[in-house]
């Protein structure tokens, strides 16, 4: 069986590999930003909670 280079490059285990490991990376990256912005999120609705409670006592 013959295999062309183009074969190797985007069907190649090695591509396959790298290309996985790339996008778990791009996920891990993903999910740690919206953590970071829930959590801004959630800080701001508590701010608002306490000035809404402040303002009814």
């Amino acid at each position: 069986m013959i295999t062309t280079h183009s074969e190797i490059a985007r069907h190649g285990e090695v591509y396959r590999s790298a290309r996985l490991e790339h996008l778990a990376r791009q996920m891990m990256r993903h999910i740690e930003r919206t953590d970071a912005s829930a959590q801004e999120v959630e800080q701001a609705l508590a701010k608002l909670a306490e000035a809404n409670m402040a303002e009814r006592h």
